[in-house]
């Protein structure tokens, strides 16, 4: 996989765990960053488990925040399938 974004988080037991970062993006109507990410785990469906909070870019510490609205869920659905289309249409 060609240029893989990787984060590192801690889970509820304190376990480490690598997250590959599916893409970021800002809202500039909110001025809030959200980051979109995978543990590369499948539901009871088999799908992928895709997970998304809001974050501060200039926080090193990469403290991620839930996501408070229906509004930043269904902006968040819809970035997330034109992901999916991109990644479609280039192959991926």
């Amino acid at each position: 996989m060609a240029d893989r974004a990787i984060m590192t988080a801690i889970g509820e037991n304190g376990e480490i765990i690598d997250c590959d970062v599916l893409f970021t993006f800002k809202n500039t109507a909110t001025n809030r960053c959200y980051i979109v990410y995978t543990e590369n785990t499948s539901d009871e469906n088999g799908d992928t488990e895709v997970f998304a909070s809001i974050f501060d870019p200039d926080d090193k510490a990469l403290t991620l925040s839930p996501i408070e609205t229906e509004e930043e869920w269904a902006l968040l659905e819809s970035k997330l399938r034109e992901y999916e289309r991109s990644k479609d249409n280039n192959g991926g």
